[in-house]
């Protein structure tokens, strides 16, 4: 277990994973070695760090990477438009703030494409 994890809260949640029918397996979390819990749905959690994916080759870890990485570029970019929006008062929105905006929006739209693509891909291999 890492170093600055409360462990009381640490067992609570683990207690709370069990009562919940969480099964605790024989595998530990890469980043605190805490044990991991396979959910009623399948799902792997940590109790300190959330859902957890076990890749079981080279191939999966890619695979696993770039969606997070998509995931956050698509955060980061609706983010960023979010709080664009909020500070331009509508009597001064330029042409620099409205290319802006159109930017984020080709962000956030390509990364949708891409994972839509891959999501595609990912049903014919079934």
């Amino acid at each position: 277990m890492r170093e600055g994890v409360d462990r009381a809260k640490l067992i609570k949640r683990m207690t709370e994973l069990m009562r919940s029918g969480a099964v605790m397996l024989d595998q530990s979390c890469p980043l605190c070695n805490s044990p991991l819990f396979r959910l009623k749905d399948g799902s792997l959690v940590c109790p300190i760090h959330g859902e957890v994916k076990v890749v079981r080759d080279e191939r999966e870890a890619i695979e696993v990477t770039t969606n997070a990485v998509l995931d956050l570029v698509e955060k980061i970019a609706s983010n960023k438009l979010l709080n664009l929006i909020n500070e331009v008062s509508k009597d001064s929105v330029s042409s620099d703030v409205l290319n802006l905006v159109s930017q984020y929006l080709d962000i956030i739209e390509k990364v949708r494409r891409i994972k839509s693509i891959k999501r595609g891909d990912e049903r014919s291999k079934q």
